[in-house]
């Protein structure tokens, strides 16, 4: 694992290896295209170290760690080792792409993580089931086509559970018109009470639409109020016309250095959301760069963005995440946009496999 401070201009490393043994060898008949194994076996093995947040409360995010290490070249291997509650490690071993939507749905246990040579899922889609609980995603990129752009259409979608780190992933997107019918979304977190949730890392790009985090409709905190509780850290939001870092409901969120640019709507805070932001980078780009969408029905605290804050229309919230968890730190705002444009997302090399504070 590797820390990164933009200050002092060096990398602190620790390497973590984990401890998983009992590989899976595939026949090379059966893999989606050509990939050697050295290139296979060739992914990030910090395991849970970088992990804080939410996903680290009470080791309630552990993945696959210390379960069977599985490669998979094509779409049927990949559904197969996601499935059932087995501790697994799946590593990416060949890019994937489907001819258009292809939904697979997980199981629990798991942690997927990309090899550096390819990490590339085009078209697939990966859902949550009422079983699915205890999911490591690393090292990945998500792409899809234009094409579909439906409301449901979400390439990672998170309505179940407990226990989520999204680390270190690339969310691509694709072109979109400010005033066009694209309805799809990035990242959907929430539903029946997915919680204890980290994404850090992480780089979303071009769309219209960004996050939405928590159930995603008004009138429903009888059921829903206080979920998801959801941290995110270090993440780079790059031409993502609304919703970035995202459109928030019931849940506590935390959110820390992470960096926003070229957006027209950061934060969208509808109803119940509890809001602790601290130490962002916003900055407009070619849009008008409103950081706060406030629909006055939520809470927001916002401690040393850039830049100030304003237009705030709900109460400061009583939330803090301090509360809840320790051991994070938070740098400023300048850090969080050096890091994020030098480090966020998924990765090709090992040297390139940092995190940030």
């Amino acid at each position: 694992m590797r820390h990164w401070n933009q200050f002092l201009g060096v990398c602190l490393l620790s390497a973590c290896i984990a401890g998983c043994t009992n590989e899976e060898f595939v026949n090379p008949a059966e893999r989606a295209e050509p990939t050697t194994r050295a290139a296979a076996e060739d992914y990030p093995t910090s395991g849970l170290n970088g992990m804080f947040g939410f996903a680290a409360v009470s080791n309630v995010t552990t993945g696959g760690t210390g379960g069977e290490i599985v490669y998979v070249y094509n779409e049927t291997q990949l559904s197969t080792q996601l499935s059932g509650s087995d501790k697994r490690i799946v590593v990416i071993a060949a890019n994937i792409s489907s001819s258009g939507k292809t939904q697979i749905n997980l199981g629990s246990n798991k942690s997927i993580i990309g090899s550096y040579a390819a990490h590339t899922l085009h078209n697939i889609y990966l859902r949550a089931t009422s079983s699915t609980e205890n999911m490591i995603f690393q090292n990945l990129t998500f792409s899809h086509d234009a094409s579909i752009n439906d409301n449901d259409d979400i390439q990672l979608y998170l309505h179940y559970g407990r226990g989520y780190w999204i680390d270190h992933c690339t969310f691509s997107g694709h072109s979109y018109d400010t005033n066009g019918s694209d309805l799809d979304k990035l990242l959907y977190i929430g539903g029946e009470k997915a919680d204890y949730i980290t994404i850090s890392q992480c780089k979303f790009m071009n769309h219209r639409y960004g996050l939405i985090l928590g159930y995603p409709d008004d009138g429903y905190q009888e059921t829903h109020d206080a979920y998801p509780r959801l941290s995110m850290f270090n993440n780079y939001f790059d031409n993502v016309y609304t919703r970035a870092p995202g459109l928030m409901r019931y849940g506590h969120f935390h959110i820390k250095n992470n960096y926003v640019y070229h957006f027209h709507l950061g934060f969208t805070i509808a109803q119940n959301a509890r809001i602790y932001s601290e130490g962002n980078y916003f900055e407009a780009g070619n849009y008008s760069g409103n950081i706060l969408d406030d629909k006055a029905n939520g809470s927001f605290t916002d401690v040393g963005s850039y830049p100030t804050v304003n237009g705030q229309n709900s109460p400061k919230t009583s939330f803090n995440p301090a509360d809840s968890y320790s051991g994070y730190r938070v740098e400023t705002p300048e850090y969080a946009r050096s890091f994020a444009k030098s480090w966020a997302g998924s990765q090709s090399s090992s040297s390139a496999w940092v995190f940030g504070y």
